[in-house]
């Protein structure tokens, strides 16, 4: 199984309340650019889940421009400071359940750095940039393999022609 690990866009510094911040227009157009990338990557997302917060709804908003998926959640489980044990355990049920499945998941600092640590007890937790994307390798029997963590900043110098969708980045 292959789960794919994301950070929302870029969102604007305050609102209302924390669940309530949208994504900037640069958070729009970082997360469009990843959307393109990773649709040459990816065919179709068996399962895609999303913390209920503003700016991963919109994060996903976006991305579904581009991806194709199956099935879409907003868990509770994938907010900022939920607990990414209780978050991975979640992955690993569902990976039981279609070992070949490719799963997004969109949520937050620090949740996505501490479920990679969590699924990948080998690895430190890393520092994901606004639409970075992680990929992880789930082996049967086994832990979770982490492959790479890409950004924005890493795909634009090398696949800018490629993506004119993205409006301010152009």
């Amino acid at each position: 199984m292959n789960i794919f690990i994301m950070r929302h866009g870029q969102a604007a510094p305050e609102a209302s309340s924390d669940a309530l911040r949208p994504l900037t227009e640069q958070g729009r157009d970082e997360t469009c650019l990843m959307a393109q990338w990773l649709a040459q990557q990816v065919p179709v997302f068996e399962r895609v889940l999303v913390s209920p917060y503003l700016r991963t709804r919109q994060t996903w908003q976006q991305l579904s421009r581009h991806l194709a998926a199956t099935q879409v959640e907003f868990c509770d489980e994938l907010t900022p400071n939920a607990d990414a044990d209780i978050a991975a355990s979640l992955l690993l049920a569902y990976g039981e359940l279609n070992r070949q499945a490719n799963i997004l998941v969109v949520s937050h600092m620090p949740m996505v750095g501490f479920l990679v640590e969590s699924l990948c007890p080998a690895t430190m937790a890393p520092i994901f940039v606004t639409s970075g994307v992680a990929k992880l390798t789930l082996e049967t029997g086994q832990g979770a393999v982490f492959n790479w963590l890409e950004g924005p900043h890493n795909i634009r110098p090398h696949y800018a022609q490629p993506y004119p969708l993205c409006g301010s980045l152009g």
